[in-house]
C-alpha cells in the first residue's frame, strides 16, 4: 500500500482511476477515503466482461450492477474495507439469464471478507482458539466474533500429507472413562495423520482401506486396533508397544504381589527391625456401629460380586456401575484373582519429625501421652494431644525398638507398584531402604521372587532385540503365576516379536496425544470433533 502511504489524511480524497500496487489483482481502483479508523477504498473489476457460471459462456452486456463491501488485512491500524462495484451480466447461451461476476482471487461469493483476511483470521483461530482468537484479531484492527473464527477454522481444507508408510494408532479421551477417539500418527514423519471419533475396530478397519500404502501398524494390545488391522492392511506388519509391553509385565507382577501383601509387612517389619527401612504399624481396626456391615465383610460382598459379574462376561465399566466400586479397584481385584482384606497403613503424622525424642524419652521411663505431649510442644510441636496418644497406643501393644539410638517406625508399607519398581528397577538407581526391602521380600516370598526375576528377564528380551529368547520366557513363564501374562502375549506373539525385532514404538504417538490434550483444554469446551480435528492436524 505504498500509494496509500502518500495519501494517508484525515479527509476523503478522490482521484482518477488507477492501479494500486497492493491491491489485489483483478480489481481497478477508483477511489480512497483514509479515515480516522478505517481505509474505504472503492474499486471495481477491470475485465471487460465474465464467464457466465452455468454455461461457461463469456457475456458482456451488462445488466446492471451492485455494491458489495469486503472487509480486508489492516493498513496503519485501520482497517480496510473494499467498497466493490459489481456488475450483472446477460448470458445469452442459457435459463440462468443474468449472473454476477465472480472475483475468485479477491473473496468467495456471499463472503464479507477477502480470502487472505479470511486465511489471517483462521490461522490465529487455529493458534489460540474462538474467543481468544476474536480478542486478538480485534487487537490487530480485524474485528470479527468467536463463532466467525470457528466457522473459518472448520472451512479450511485438510493440510496435504504424504502417504503414510509407517502409522501408530492410540486412543485419547474426550472423556476419561465414558468416551474415546483414536490418533493416526505417520511414525516415520512424526505428524499426525488423522483423528478417528471412536476407539472400535470400525473407523481404523475403513481408514485402513482407504490407504493402501501402509505397511506397519504400530499398536498396543488392544484387540479392536489388532482386529481393524488384520482386517482393514492384512498384509500389513503388527508391532505391539514396547512401552505397553513393559507397563503389563509390571501390573501381572502387581497382581502377584496383591496376593502376597502377607508378606509386604513381614517384610517391611524385618527391615525396620533393621534400622535401614522402618515400617508403619497397623493401625487396630475399629469395631463396627451397631447393625452396620464391617469394612471388611462389605469389601468381601462386593469383591465376590464383581468375580460373579465378570465371569458372566459384564465389562469392567459396567461392573464398576453396577456394584459401586471403582474401575480401577475392579482391575485391581481381577488382576489378583482372591480377596485381599483391607487394612489401611498410617500416612505421614506431625510427629515424625520428632520420633527420636519422644523415643528417647519413652525408654527413659516416661509412659504419660500428656506428659510427652507437653514437653514436644515446648519443642515446637503443632500438632494434638490425640496424635501422641495414638502413639503412645500403639507403642504399648506392640512394642518398639529398644535400643539406644533406635528410630520409631515412620516409613509406611509400600504399595503394590511402589514393590514392582523395587524388585526390578535398577538397585544402582535404589537408596538403602530400597534395596534392603527389595532383597528381604525376595529372601522371604519365594513366588515373589520368581514373578520378579521373569520379568525382569522379559524387561530385557524387549529391550535386547532378540525375537528368538522371546519363545524360551514364554515357555519358562508359562509355568509360573505369570502364566495369564504369557499367555496373552503368546495369543499376539507375531506383534510381539515385531516389537523385539523391529525399531518403531508408540512414543511418537503418545506425545502427539500430549499436544491433542493442550489443545482440547485450551477451546474451553467447544471441542467438537470437526472443529479439534481441524486443529490437531493443521498443528501438526
Amino acid at each position: 500500500m505504498a500509494a496509500l502511504a502518500a495519501m494517508a489524511e484525515t479527509r476523503p480524497m478522490r482521484f482518477s482511476p488507477i492501479q494500486i500496487p497492493a491491491a489485489p489483482a483483478g480489481l481497478l481502483v477508483e477511489a480512497v477515503a483514509v479515515e480516522p479508523d478505517r481505509v474505504v477504498i472503492t474499486a471495481c473489476a477491470d475485465a471487460p466482461g465474465a464467464s457466465c457460471p452455468a454455461c461457461g459462456a463469456v457475456a458482456g452486456k451488462v445488466h446492471g450492477h451492485y455494491w458489495r463491501m469486503l472487509a480486508d488485512l489492516p493498513w496503519h491500524d485501520r482497517r480496510v474495507v473494499w467498497r466493490l462495484r459489481v456488475r450483472r451480466f446477460r448470458c445469452d447461451r442459457c435459463e440462468r439469464r443474468t449472473f454476477a461476476e465472480r472475483l475468485p482471487d479477491v473473496a468467495a461469493p456471499k463472503a464479507r471478507r477477502t480470502g487472505r483476511l479470511a486465511r489471517a483470521q483462521a490461522g490465529i483461530g487455529l493458534a489460540v482458539g474462538g474467543e481468544p482468537g476474536a480478542r486478538l484479531s480485534s487487537g490487530l484492527a480485524m474485528p470479527v466474533s468467536g463463532d466467525t473464527v470457528l466457522r473459518l477454522v472448520r472451512k479450511l481444507p485438510a493440510p496435504p500429507r504424504p502417504a503414510p508408510r509407517v502409522v501408530g494408532v492410540d486412543d485419547w479421551a474426550w472423556r476419561r472413562g465414558r468416551r474415546y477417539g483414536t490418533i493416526v500418527c505417520d511414525l516415520e514423519r512424526r505428524r499426525v495423520v488423522d483423528l478417528l471419533p471412536d476407539r472400535s475396530a470400525a473407523p481404523l478397519r475403513a481408514w485402513l482401506e482407504r490407504h493402501l500404502g501402509v505397511a506397519v501398524v504400530s499398536r498396543d494390545k488392544a484387540g479392536s486396533y489388532a482386529e481393524a488391522a488384520r482386517t482393514g492392511a492384512p498384509g500389513a506388519l503388527q508391532v505391539a508397544d514396547r512401552w505397553h509391553l513393559l507397563v503389563n509385565a509390571s501390573d501381572a507382577l502387581r497382581g502377584v504381589i496383591e496376593r502376597h501383601q502377607a508378606k509386604l509387612r513381614e517384610a517391611a517389619r524385618l527391615c525396620a527391625a533393621k534400622g535401614k527401612a522402618p515400617a508403619a504399624r497397623p493401625t487396630p481396626a475399629k469395631p463396627p456401629r451397631p447393625g452396620a456391615e464391617a469394612p471388611d465383610a462389605r469389601r468381601r460382598t462386593r469383591f465376590d460380586a464383581v468375580i460373579r459379574l465378570h465371569a458372566q462376561g459384564v465389562p469392567i465399566k459396567r461392573i464398576a456401575r453396577r456394584t459401586g466400586v471403582a474401575r480401577n479397584a475392579v482391575r485391581r481385584w481381577l488382576r489378583a484373582g482372591e480377596y485381599v482384606p483391607y487394612r489401611r497403613a498410617p500416612g505421614p503424622s506431625l510427629l515424625d519429625r520428632h520420633l527420636t525424642f519422644v523415643e528417647e524419652r519413652w525408654r527413659a521411663g516416661q509412659r504419660s501421652s500428656a506428659a510427652l505431649w507437653r514437653a514436644l510442644q515446648e519443642r515446637g510441636f503443632e500438632g494434638g494431644y490425640d496424635i501422641v496418644r495414638r502413639w503412645a497406643k500403639r507403642r504399648r501393644a506392640d512394642g518398639g525398638p529398644e535400643e539406644p539410638g533406635a528410630a520409631s517406625p515412620s516409613w509406611r508399607v509400600p504399595s503394590s507398584r511402589r514393590a514392582a519398581r523395587l524388585l526390578t528397577g535398577d538397585p544402582a538407581s535404589l537408596d538403602d531402604a530400597g534395596r534392603l526391602f527389595a532383597a528381604t521380600l525376595r529372601a522371604i516370598a519365594p513366588g515373589i521372587r520368581a514373578a520378579a526375576d521373569l520379568v525382569g528377564a522379559f524387561g530385557r528380551v524387549i529391550r535386547g532385540g532378540d525375537a528368538d529368547a522371546l519363545d524360551t520366557w514364554l515357555d519358562a513363564a508359562s509355568a509360573t503365576p505369570l502364566r495369564s501374562f504369557a499367555e496373552g502375549l503368546r495369543a499376539d506373539r507375531q506383534a510381539v516379536r515385531a516389537a523385539v525385532a523391529e525399531p518403531w514404538s508408540n512414543g511418537p504417538v503418545e506425545g502427539q496425544i500430549n499436544r491433542l490434550k493442550l489443545i482440547k483444554r485450551q477451546m474451553f469446551g467447544r471441542a467438537k470433533f470437526d472443529l479439534l480435528r481441524q486443529r490437531v492436524l493443521h498443528a501438526a
